[in-house]
């Protein structure tokens, strides 16, 4: 599975549970999800299920409070990298 893939599932996941408008002129996939107010802490359960259902990873607790969890693009290459077909 490479990362383009994972980026445009966890984006189209992203936008339909949390809301984001497909003319939100600040919503991009290097956006910091959480900073940025699109997803909550609540939200940050529902993300991590869905990222570990959809492509069954296991996301280690140092990924997952990396800076690179924060983002689409980030979320992407953490998945491609511990995905194993």
């Amino acid at each position: 599975m490479n990362p383009s893939e994972v980026a445009d599932s966890v984006e189209t996941f992203v936008r339909r549970e949390f809301n984001v408008s497909a003319s939100d002129p600040g919503f991009d996939r290097s956006v910091d999800l959480f900073e940025n107010g699109y997803v909550d802490s609540v939200g940050v359960a529902e993300l991590l299920e869905y990222v570990t259902q959809e492509f069954e990873v296991e996301i280690p607790e140092s990924e997952l409070f990396s800076d690179e969890f924060s983002s689409i693009q980030g979320i992407a290459s953490i998945v491609a990298r511990l995905h194993r077909p």
